[in-house]
């Protein structure tokens, strides 16, 4: 049931343009505003001294990124037979699964540097929107330096592996929760809220495993010998954050060669462009995996 769902909803993904309606920020907005209207969560600036406020803070912020996807999975189980399952599982990866915002950014991006317009291709890159909080879990930037492309492996990463492989692992409660507590990361990034920094540990870990298997697979459709020591390196570590995991070793997975170095100088489009070409086959051998795991029983 997994894989039909993966597979109908990529294709449906790639046909169909997504209005706000079928995109998880909008119903993730008015989760957050139906918290922050009934006091359960409240956007203010923290004081000093106060820890075990601070304590409370994060365990009820964690609680509350978890019920949505508990309810639904109590659904799953005690209500929905199996062909509703199927359907509901459908449209929620659907709802959580891309980014039309970030779709438009990129081809505006293209559009700019086909045209020679390298301010417009600065001004989209800012527009792709690196949270600091993000890419790393105490909240220092991690950005700098970084590519459009290489920010665009990792908006995409974010977007679409993660959310399969959550799903792969958890059902659509997995996807609905990594795709909440990532909006909610998101939508905290700037603002001066107490449990900013528990948004940024949770996806630390969310992150972990996850980004370590999207590299993983980069490295096995991208270069492997040169990628393989990069992907040893951070497999086990736990002070690197998920951005810089993925962004090195997809530099590595996927060089540029003499000659597209040659036309990167005279279109910065290249790069994004090979990037993006790796995070697709990285998607095609996610699915082999999973068509894999299901012929042997290993996923329903």
């Amino acid at each position: 049931m997994m894989l039909m769902s993966l597979l109908l909803v990529l294709s449906l993904e790639r046909l169909i343009i997504k209005t706000p309606n079928w995109h998880i920020e909008k119903y993730a907005a008015q989760y957050r505003a139906f918290l922050q209207d009934k006091g359960l969560i409240k956007f203010q600036e923290e004081n000093e001294g106060e820890e075990e406020g601070k304590k409370v803070s994060s365990t009820a912020f964690y609680f509350y990124l978890l019920l949505p996807a508990v309810v639904l999975g109590a659904i799953e189980y005690w209500v929905l037979g199996a062909f509703l399952t199927f359907i509901e599982q459908s449209i929620i990866l659907f709802i959580c699964i891309g980014c039309p915002a970030l779709r438009a950014v990129y081809k505006s991006f293209l559009n700019a540097a086909d045209r020679g317009d390298l301010q417009a291709c600065s001004m989209y890159t800012d527009q792709l929107g690196h949270c600091a909080s993000q890419s790393d879990s105490d909240g220092s930037a991690g950005t700098e330096g970084k590519t459009f492309g290489q920010h665009l492996t990792w908006l995409n990463y974010q977007h679409y592996a993660a959310v399969m492989l959550w799903f792969i692992a958890f059902g659509a409660p997995g996807a609905l929760f990594y795709s909440l507590s990532r909006s909610t990361t998101e939508a905290l990034c700037d603002a001066n809220h107490p449990s900013k920094a528990a948004a940024g540990r949770l996806m630390f870990a969310l992150d972990y495993v996850p980004v370590r298997v999207t590299a993983f697979g980069m490295l096995m459709m991208g270069h492997f010998s040169r990628a393989l020591p990069e992907w040893i390196k951070y497999a086990l570590q736990f002070d690197v954050p998920a951005y810089d995991v993925l962004t090195q070793i997809s530099s590595k997975a996927e060089i540029l060669t003499p000659h597209e170095q040659q036309l990167q100088a005279e279109n910065a489009a290249i790069e994004p462009k090979v990037l993006v070409k790796l995070a697709k086959r990285n998607v095609i051998f996610l699915l082999v995996i999973t068509s894999a795991l299901t012929l042997v029983g290993s996923l329903a």
